[in-house]
């Protein structure tokens, strides 16, 4: 007595594809589910013990418009799942990336100096206060700038920077190596990109870095200003020369030169802060769902067809 399954006859009475006898259905491998998956396939037996072909087909015992309906929601659901899984695939990769490069200094509430920088009018500059004696920016200054903390840069180029590039970054400190690379760079305007200013952060033109509204130093006339706060009016724009550089480690530091004046600031190396929505961009989003939805409509077609 044979051990195969009972046979089911194909209802349009085709045969084995080897000798034309009589095919019997029989349980599928694991791999023939999984290109169940994109098209219905059932693996199939020959009943001639001198033949014994085996091998999966695609065909389905169903009548054909109840089977492409079957298959045509069945694919539907996968494109829907595969869709989603995507879709969160990318946006976990920039959260990860997110969290992973953003700033983790403690974040407190301003006082003093800060405060009323925080709370100058828009369109109006605040300068801040000189760094006390005892701060070690001070007493290893090799500038001859005058530094200060916690100033609002309002009304540009009313106050326009003075001093060199070379003397900005390196009361900034710098490493020596990065202040040549980049005051060389400025010297000879060989900038990397530019970038737009306005109250709202500092963004490159293509829209890609965000810097926030804030520089770690920033330059005014015979002064070095750390934490300077980007002040304009609402509305008003500015644009800047981006120059990047490493230093001996591979660590990257960026500078940007405003044209309205000139005011050498530091802008260190950051991603997109908090202050701009971790979400894919719409040519990622496109680019997915397109490549999803050819694919769900070339596996239907095709199964249409009656192609493997």
């Amino acid at each position: 007595m044979s051990s195969h399954p009972p046979s089911i006859p194909w209802t349009d009475g085709n045969h084995c594809p080897v000798c034309a006898s009589a095919l019997e259905r029989v349980h599928r491998h694991t791999l023939d589910r999984w290109a169940s998956l994109f098209r219905s396939v059932h693996r199939y037996r020959c009943t001639s013990p001198d033949c014994e072909w085996e091998g999966v087909l695609g065909r389905d015992l169903k009548p054909p418009a109840a089977a492409a309906a079957v298959s045509w929601r069945h694919r539907a659901v996968w494109f829907l799942i595969g869709a989603a899984a995507s879709l969160a695939a990318v946006q976990g990769a920039r959260w990860v990336r997110h969290y992973a490069t953003s700033d983790t200094r403690a974040v407190t509430a301003p006082s003093g100096a800060a405060a009323l920088a925080a709370s100058t009018p828009a369109g109006q500059d605040f300068h801040g206060e000189p760094l006390p004696a005892e701060d070690e920016r001070v007493a290893t200054n090799p500038s001859p700038l005058n530094l200060r903390r916690s100033c609002s840069w309002g009304v540009p180029g009313s106050n326009p920077y003075r001093g060199t590039v070379e003397q900005a970054l390196a009361a900034a400190r710098l490493p020596p190596e990065v202040v040549r690379k980049i005051s060389d760079l400025a010297g000879r305007g060989w900038m990397q990109e530019q970038v737009e200013i306005s109250r709202t952060g500092i963004r490159t033109m293509d829209r890609r870095r965000y810097f926030g509204r804030s520089a770690i130093a920033m330059g005014f006339g015979n002064t070095l200003c750390f934490d300077t706060r980007v002040n304009f009016k609402p509305g008003h724009v500015e644009y800047a020369a981006l120059y990047e550089a490493d230093d001996n480690r591979g660590q990257t530091y960026t500078v940007m030169v405003p044209y309205v004046c000139q005011n050498v600031a530091v802008l260190g190396q950051r991603r997109e802060s908090d202050d701009v929505p971790e979400v894919p961009e719409p040519a990622t989003l496109a680019m997915v769902l397109l490549a999803l939805g050819l694919m769900a409509g070339v596996t239907w077609r095709r199964g249409r067809a009656g192609l493997p």
